[in-house]
């Protein structure tokens, strides 16, 4: 397995946005607080990012999330996936 794969693969066929990004924070060690401050946002927005409660984030989010988290192409494209085309959205 790659350095920068998931570890949980539920996550990614589950379509988990919140399993997902634990994953990836888990690998790279990061709180919830320092990922927000790397993204540029506030923590409590990220947190409610991670809990899926930001309807429509931006892609310019997504594209931050995905760099500060280090994730590989198939766990950004599943991030996508999640939050533009997963349930309710």
């Amino acid at each position: 397995m790659s350095p920068n794969a998931v570890t949980d693969l539920s996550a990614l066929a589950t379509g988990d946005l919140r399993g997902l990004l634990t994953s990836c924070r888990g690998r790279t060690e990061l709180s919830q607080e320092k990922v927000a401050e790397m993204v540029g946002v506030s923590g409590r927005h990220y947190g409610d990012f991670e809990r899926g409660n930001v309807h429509r984030p931006s892609r310019l989010l997504l594209d931050r999330v995905a760099r500060v988290l280090k994730m590989s192409e198939a766990e950004e494209r599943s991030m996508y996936e999640i939050v533009f085309d997963g349930p309710g959205v």
